[in-house]
């Protein structure tokens, strides 16, 4: 990749750490102070538990490390206020993971509403969905409640809270129920939400980690609505008095893990030209502000003002 080659890795279990090292050809470092001290190491990507994030984002960015972080973020916002803090003294870049807002249909969906192609937009919708929870190791940290505190939405439905304010703008407030059905899971596994958006529009966020797979954003405008479907391989326009148009853009390999590449060399061309990311720290503390305000919303009964959640 451009800007970006992956030279060493580090994880707490020596045999997995070892076996990845040899897997792809990388250095496997002894420990993650090892990983800190290290001069070679320019930056990091951080794939571990949830609640680890911001810790290991300040120490990283007190060693002078930039840090791709995986989504979420963080699980409570003052967390990640401090660890952007943490980057902005060190000078360094930080990025999250929300690679879903690259696909050719959110993409075009962004498009079309900052040419008002679709009018004054007035709600959107998204859901994703599918039955990893009947599969889920029940014995691994992600089914830990604390670490996927509204269970699907932490791992499914987080994606879509950065891609709805991709194309809308930020989340003012929300409504939400979480609730467990499956007696398997200990987590919850359906979870609906009712969002405002700072702009005026409202929306409605849906996931669950037990139907077949649901993947869609809907943009419903004045003059038009649009919307992508499956992982943003189809996309629809349907405008007022017309058929609906819908494409079907091609993929070679999986759709799911085709705009990886893409944001990871958005991580390194910020780095290289010290610009912010595409998905800096703000845009993945939005995210995190979302997943964080529907927990508090379903445990206590109310709508949640995100502010209220900032230091």
């Amino acid at each position: 990749m451009e800007n970006l080659q992956v030279t060493a890795c580090f994880c707490r279990t020596p045999g997995k750490r070892a076996a990845f090292a040899a897997e792809h050809g990388y250095r496997a470092m002894e420990s993650w102070e090892a990983v800190l001290r290290d001069p070679g190491i320019e930056a990091l990507i951080l794939a571990t538990p949830h609640s680890t994030h911001a810790r290991l984002v300040e120490e990283a960015a007190s060693a002078g490390k930039h840090v791709f972080v995986e989504k979420p973020f963080v699980l409570h916002v003052p967390d990640g206020q401090r660890a952007i803090a943490a980057c902005e003294r060190a000078g360094v870049r930080l990025a999250v993971g929300h690679q879903r807002r690259y696909q050719r249909g959110h993409r075009e969906l962004k498009r079309l509403i900052e040419a008002g192609g679709l009018g004054q937009i007035l709600q959107i919708e998204g859901n994703f969905s599918y039955d990893f929870g009947l599969r889920l190791d029940l014995s691994g940290w992600r089914a830990d409640p604390a670490e996927s505190p509204a269970g699907a939405m932490t791992g499914l439905g987080v994606h879509h809270a950065d891609t709805l304010q991709y194309l809308l703008g930020p989340v003012k407030r929300l409504s939400a129920m979480s609730r467990s059905l499956h007696p398997r899971n200990p987590l919850d596994d359906v979870t609906g939400v009712l969002l405002e958006f700072e702009g005026g529009p409202v929306g409605y966020l849906g996931t669950n980690m037990l139907t077949p797979k649901v993947y869609y954003t809907r943009v419903h405008g004045l003059d038009a609505n649009a919307w992508a479907e499956n992982e943003g391989t189809l996309f629809a326009f349907h405008k007022r008095g017309a058929d609906p148009e819908v494409t079907h853009y091609p993929v070679e390999g999986d759709p799911v893990t085709i705009t990886l590449p893409e944001e990871q060399a958005d991580f390194a061309a910020a780095i290289r030209g010290n610009r912010p990311p595409e998905v800096d720290g703000a845009a993945g503390l939005r995210a995190s502000a979302v997943l964080e305000g529907i927990t508090v919303s379903s445990r206590e009964g109310r709508t949640v003002d995100l502010a209220e959640l900032y230091d």
